[in-house]
């Protein structure tokens, strides 16, 4: 009977991290392990066009949106955000945060296991279909067995 109420406050629960301005990613990192899911952190900056553009487009994508909702945790990261993010020994504000976590490059997309370790980085501007691709190379935990060339290879193979 508990088991079946646990779902909706999990997701409950990590609505309320993700919509605030302050983030504590060890507590998503907690949520994406009891979901069985992995982490998608979007870092965007101010007038970065190709940031807008992603914002715009992927994730206003259906079938973006499908998969982001069955495989991951969403975290935005938008770096003139004067909320701060805590993960394990970091504490500091967004920006400082996309620099700690690899994230140099707007827009970025950081990858992580329900361990919150980095398994993936999408550095720069990806198009509906690249992102999906990148999506299910994490999602399939393809990462473990194969680069992203070879996954993407094999993509277009079984498409062929």
């Amino acid at each position: 009977m508990l088991k079946k109420f646990i779902k909706p406050l999990l997701l409950l629960f990590s609505f309320a991290i993700l919509n605030a301005s302050d983030i504590d990613l060890d507590k998503i990192v907690e949520v994406a392990k009891a979901q069985n899911r992995q982490i998608l952190i979007f870092h965007h900056v101010p007038g970065c066009p190709y940031c807008k553009t992603m914002l715009d487009e992927n994730f206003k994508d259906s079938t973006v949106l499908k998969e982001i909702d069955k495989n991951f945790v969403y975290v935005d990261v938008y770096t003139a955000d004067k909320g701060s993010i805590k993960f394990r020994d970091f504490k500091g504000s967004h920006k400082e945060f996309s620099a700690y976590i690899g994230a140099v490059v707007y827009p970025s997309t950081i990858f992580m296991n329900g361990d919150g370790e980095v398994i993936y980085r999408a550095i720069g501007y990806r198009n509906i279909d690249e992102y999906l691709a990148e999506m299910k190379y994490v999602s399939t935990k393809s990462y473990k067995t194969m680069d992203i060339e070879s996954y993407l290879q094999k993509l277009e193979m079984e498409n062929f």
